[in-house]
């Protein structure tokens, strides 16, 4: 009985992701071509990938894992900062394609050096507020000029993308259900949503919206490390099904404030 229990979530896990994945591409580039970058990038933020990943991982690994895997995952969202920025820095000149290498790479590197701090939650949470300040920063300079908008002229096309990235989200929760809680961190927080969007925004708006998008998104992702952060520090003082519940609940209040100051800073301006 508790070995089929334990088949049927590894099955779940990575279908809820990939259908998750495939949302967010969709909806997010269709959100850009509507309401503008800016809204389009605060919405790449919620948990919607994220979440279930962690919680498939909360019901099958001891909360102490789920705890540290969070706090892993606090520092690759810090090194998704950075992937953001160097894609950003890269479509400048480059191509989607060479733009989207370089912000693995720079991703990969990022998270090399990060993963050899301590794990504790409040040394990602320091390192992640100081990743976003500099890179929020410096990605502001490549920002320019007004976006027109406009529908996504190939819907079929986002749909297969969003397919595809979901497909690349099972296979790598699947090696992560295989790894520590270092790997599974790291891995369930690697930019899989951002990589297939930023070429879908980039290819179907050009690289001034895919700019001015990922920009957003370095905003939109401190959501995402609320989530983390939240359940790091949750999980060993309350049941974990609460914990869940909570860090939900703080990234979504999390990406309404960002959408609101978002509107207020445009139109103060």
């Amino acid at each position: 009985m508790l070995s089929s229990l334990i088949s049927d979530l590894s099955i779940a896990q990575p279908l809820a992701r990939m259908a998750a994945t495939a949302f967010v591409v969709v909806g997010v580039a269709m959100t850009v071509g509507r309401f503008g970058p800016v809204i389009g990038g605060a919405l790449a933020g919620l948990p919607i990938v994220l979440g279930p990943g962690f919680l498939f991982l909360l019901m099958q690994a001891p909360p102490g894992f789920a705890s540290n895997a969070a706090i892993y995952s606090l520092f690759s969202l810090s090194a998704t900062q950075i992937f953001l920025l160097a894609y950003i820095i890269a479509a400048e000149r480059a191509g989607p394609l060479v733009s989207l290498l370089g912000a693995v790479a720079a991703w990969g590197a990022a998270t090399a050096l990060f993963r050899l701090l301590p794990p504790q939650a409040l040394v990602g949470i320091a390192l992640f507020a100081v990743v976003t300040a500099i890179t929020r920063k410096r990605g502001a300079t490549f920002v320019r000029g007004t976006i027109k908008r406009a529908r996504a002229d190939n819907i079929g096309l986002l749909l297969l993308r969003g397919i595809l990235a979901g497909l690349l989200v099972a296979g790598v929760t699947a090696a992560a259900n295989q790894l520590g809680a270092t790997a599974s961190g790291l891995l369930l927080a690697f930019p899989i949503g951002y990589t297939v969007l930023s070429i879908t925004i980039h290819e179907e708006f050009g690289a001034q919206a895919a700019t001015a998008t990922l920009h957003s998104a370095i905003f939109g992702t401190i959501s995402l490390a609320g989530f983390c952060a939240v359940l790091a520090i949750a999980i060993p003082n309350m049941p974990v099904a609460w914990a869940f519940v909570f860090a939900v609940a703080v990234s979504l209040v999390i990406t309404v404030a960002l959408i609101l100051i978002s509107r207020f800073a445009r139109n103060a301006s």
